[in-house]
C-alpha cells in the first residue's frame, strides 16, 4: 500500500523531468581576426590593373582535440594583373583542415561580398559550414554590418581594404558561428 502511494505521488514530478531536452551544443566560434585585400580603382586616378588579393587571418576551436585548444591560421586567394577579382573555386589554407572561398552567390563586388569557410570534421565529408558577408559602407559609420574599410590612397593606386577602420584605429574582429552540415557546399 505504501509502496503504491509513493509511487503515484512520485510520477507526475517524473514525466517533466524526463521531458526536459538535451542541453544544446554550443555552435563552435570562428574569428576573423585580420583581412588584407587589393583590388583595381578604376578611373582616371586609379590603377585598373593590379595583382588583386583576399588574405584573411581566421582563428577557431580545434573541434579534434579534447580540450578544445585554438588554431589561429591564414586563408588566401589571389587574381594576376588584369583579371577583375570575383568568385573563387574552394582553396585550402595554410592550415590544410579548413577551406576558404568567396561564393558566387555572395559577390556583390570588390567592397562587398561574402567569406565561407569549411571545416571537414568526419571521413563521410561532414563538417562545419562557417560565412559572413563582409562589407564596406564609408557613408554609414553606424553600420553594424560594415567590417571593412577600404580605401584608395593617392593617384594610380589600387583600392586597400583591412578591418582595421581608417589608419588602423579602430580593431575589428567579426565573429561567426558554424552550422553543421552533411557535406560541403558546391
Amino acid at each position: 500500500m505504501y509502496r503504491l502511494a509513493i509511487l503515484t505521488s512520485v510520477l507526475p514530478l517524473l514525466s517533466p523531468t524526463l521531458a526536459l531536452p538535451l542541453e544544446p551544443r554550443d555552435a563552435p566560434v570562428f574569428n576573423i581576426t585580420s583581412l588584407s585585400a587589393t583590388f583595381p580603382y578604376p578611373g582616371v586616378y586609379g590603377k585598373p590593373t593590379v595583382d588583386s588579393f583576399v588574405d584573411v587571418a581566421i582563428s577557431y576551436p580545434d573541434l579534434s582535440s579534447t580540450n578544445e585548444p585554438i588554431i589561429n591560421t591564414t586563408c588566401s586567394v589571389n587574381w594576376p594583373a588584369g583579371t577583375d577579382p570575383g568568385p573563387t573555386a574552394w582553396t585550402t589554407c595554410a592550415n590544410a583542415a579548413l577551406q576558404f572561398r568567396l561564393p558566387e552567390d555572395g559577390w556583390t563586388g570588390t567592397t562587398n561580398f561574402r567569406v565561407e569557410f569549411w571545416d571537414e570534421l568526419k571521413p563521410d565529408g561532414s563538417g562545419l559550414d562557417i560565412t559572413h558577408y563582409l562589407t564596406s559602407d564609408p557613408g554609414n559609420s553606424s553600420d553594424p554590418n560594415a567590417y571593412m574599410f577600404c580605401l584608395q590612397m593617392g593617384k594610380f593606386n589600387p583600392l586597400t581594404c583591412t578591418l582595421t577602420g581608417p589608419m588602423g584605429e579602430s580593431e575589428r574582429t567579426v565573429v561567426m558561428s558554424a552550422t553543421e552540415e552533411s557535406a560541403r557546399p558546391n
